[in-house]
C-alpha cells in the first residue's frame, strides 16, 4: 500500500499512548483507546453480442415452433473481446509487467483460454480485492457482468480471432506505477539476503538535488520479486540524516540492519506489498525534500523460497511546488505491537479491531483523506478500515472493505473523491484472520501446522495495520 507496511511503521505507532487492557486471546478487542500512532469446466453462458460498453446484448430469433429464442451471435477477438482485455488486464500482462504473461495480441491470449475462463469465473481476475461500490476508488479493474459475459461466451463459442480490421478504437489500459519518472535511485549494488529467514536491511540513498522538490509520485521497483516481502521509503531530514550515513558506514556490508526501520522522526512516504504498485500522489500534494535530507530503503528480504542478490530501486515523480504538503498517518494498536495481538491455533474467525487517530493527526483538525490501505499477512482473511463520526459513533461509514483477504494482492486504494475526517471523528479498523489448518502458508513444499500467533515482523506472523494519505484542510 503505500499502503499498509510492515514492521517499519511500529516507530509511529509506538509513539503513542494505548488505553486498552489486554484482551481476549482470540476475540474482538473493539474498545475506545487513545492516539496510536487453473483451469476446470463450467457451464457456458448463453452466447451473446457486445454492447458499446464492453458488454453484450443477445438479439431474439423465432424458431419453426414459434417460440422466441435467443440467437447465437459469434463474438471474435479483434473486434469484441480486445478491447475488453486492453482496459482491464494489459496493464498488468504485457512484456515485463507483474503478470506472468503477456495478453496484447491474440496469439499471446490463446494459449491462456482455459486458465482465463478459470479466473473469470471466479473472480479470481482481474485481481481486485476492495469489496465498495463501482466508482468509489480510482483504477478499479472489476469486470462488469456484460464484459464477463462476453468473455465466457467468445471462448464457448471457440474463441475466433476474426477480422483485424473489425477491431475498435485503441482502449487505454488502466495505468499502473508512475506516468513519468524524474528521478531514479537505485541500490548502490546488488545485495544478497544473508539473514533467515527474515532479514530487514536499510538502504541510506544520498539527495542528489539542489533545491527544495516536492515528491508527488512513488515507486519501489523490486530486483528480485521472489524474495522482497514488502519495502518501504522513509524521508530523514538533515537534523538525523548524519545518523543514518554513520549506522551505514559502521555496517559490515550494504546497507545496516534495521528490524524497526530508523529513527522515530524518519516520515515514512511510501510502502510496496506484494502486488502494489507505483502511483502518483493524489489531491495535488506533495512531500517536501531540501539538500542534505536523505531516503533511507528498508528492504524485508523473506528467504523460505531461497535467496538471491537484489538491486530495487526507488522512482520518483518530482515538482517544484505543489497545492499542500501531505500526511501519511498510519496506525495500530500499541498493545498489538507490545504483544496482546493474539490469535489462537485452530480459531477460523480471530478478531481485533482498533477505534482512534493517528498522533500525526490532530484531533481538532479537519483532513482530506485521499487514499487508504490495509495490511495484514497470510492468515488473513477479511478486513475493514472506516470512520466513526463523532456525531454517530455507533455506525461505521466504510472507506474500505475487503471481504476475501489476498496477501499477494495488497495495494492502496485511492478515492475518487477525498473523504473528510471532520473534528472528533475517528478512524476504525478491524481485522478477521482464518488460523484453521487449511489455511496455514505453505514453506519449502509443505504446509506449517497450526500455531499460536502474534503481532511480528516475520512473513509467518501477523499484523493488523491502516494506512491513510491526508490533507489537513481550513
Amino acid at each position: 500500500m503505500v499502503g499498509a507496511a510492515c514492521v517499519g511503521v511500529c516507530a509511529l505507532v509506538l509513539a503513542c499512548s494505548d488505553a486498552m487492557a489486554p484482551g481476549s486471546a482470540e476475540r474482538t478487542d473493539d474498545v475506545d483507546e487513545g492516539p496510536a500512532d487453473a483451469a476446470g469446466p463450467h457451464s457456458p453462458p448463453p452466447s451473446s453480442s457486445p454492447t458499446p460498453d464492453g458488454g453484450s446484448a443477445t438479439p431474439a430469433r423465432l424458431d419453426a415452433d414459434g417460440g422466441q429464442h435467443e440467437a447465437p451471435v459469434e463474438l471474435t477477438y479483434h473486434r469484441d473481446v480486445k478491447p475488453i482485455l486492453d482496459a482491464r488486464c494489459v496493464g498488468c500482462h504485457f512484456d515485463g509487467g507483474i503478470g506472468p504473461m503477456a495478453l496484447g495480441r491474440f496469439e499471446e491470449v490463446e494459449p491462456w483460454l482455459d486458465l482465463i475462463e478459470h479466473t473469470v469465473v471466479r473472480d479470481l481476475m482481474p485481481p481486485w480485492s476492495a469489496d465498495m461500490p463501482t466508482g468509489f476508488f480510482l483504477g478499479d479493474r472489476r469486470l462488469t457482468e456484460h464484459q464477463k459475459q462476453t468473455l465466457l461466451s467468445w471462448i464457448a463459442q471457440g474463441a475466433e480471432a476474426g477480422d483485424p480490421a473489425d477491431a475498435s478504437d485503441a482502449v487505454t489500459p488502466a495505468s499502473r506505477g508512475l506516468e513519468r519518472v524524474d528521478l531514479r535511485l537505485p541500490m548502490a549494488e546488488s545485495y544478497a539476503p544473508n539473514v533467515h529467514p527474515d532479514d530487514y536491511r536499510c538502504f541510506v540513498m544520498e539527495w542528489p538535488l539542489d533545491g527544495p522538490r516536492f515528491i508527488t509520485g512513488l515507486s519501489i521497483e523490486p530486483g528480485d520479486r521472489s524474495i522482497v516481502h514488502h519495502a518501504l521509503l522513509y524521508l530523514v531530514d538533515r537534523r538525523d540524516a548524519q545518523l543514518e550515513r554513520e549506522q551505514d558506514a559502521a555496517a559490515d556490508g550494504l546497507g545496516y540492519g534495521c528490524l524497526t526501520g530508523p529513527g522515530p522522526r524518519a516520515a515514512r512516504l511510501y510502502s510496496f506489498e506484494p502486488g502494489g504498485s507505483g502511483h502518483a500522489v493524489p489531491g495535488g500534494l506533495g512531500f517536501e525534500v531540501e539538500p542534505g535530507d536523505v531516503l533511507v530503503l528498508q528492504m524485508h528480504y523473506n528467504t523460505l523460497g531461497g535467496s538471491g542478490p537484489d538491486r530495487s530501486t526507488v522512482e520518483l515523480t518530482l515538482e517544484d511546488a505543489v497545492e499542500a504538503r501531505a500526511i501519511n498517518a498510519s496506525f495500530a494498536r500499541r498493545s498489538w505491537i507490545n504483544g496482546w495481538m493474539p490469535i489462537a491455533a485452530g480459531d477460523p474467525d480471530a478478531v481485533h479491531s482498533y477505534r482512534g487517530r493517528p498522533p500525526s493527526l490532530d484531533d481538532s483538525t479537519r483532513y482530506a483523506i485521499h487514499w487508504v490501505g490495509l495490511h495484514m499477512h497470510a492468515l488473513g482473511s477479511r478486513g475493514h478500515i472506516g470512520i466513526a463520526r463523532d456525531n454517530a459513533p455507533d455506525g461505521i461509514e466504510l472507506l474500505l472493505d475487503i471481504p476475501r483477504w489476498d496477501f499477494e494482492w495488497q495495494e492502496t486504494y485511492l478515492l475518487a473523491e477525498p473523504v473528510i475526517l471532520e473534528p472528533g471523528d475517528q478512524l476504525y479498523m478491524e481485522c478477521h484472520w482464518d488460523n484453521t489448518a487449511d489455511n496455514q502458508p505453505i514453506v519449502a513444499g509443505e504446509r506449517l501446522p497450526p500455531r499460536d500467533v502474534n503481532w511480528g515482523a516475520g512473513t509467518t506472523d501477523e499484523m493488523c495495520l491502516g494506512d491513510i494519505l491526508a490533507q489537513a484542510i481550513d
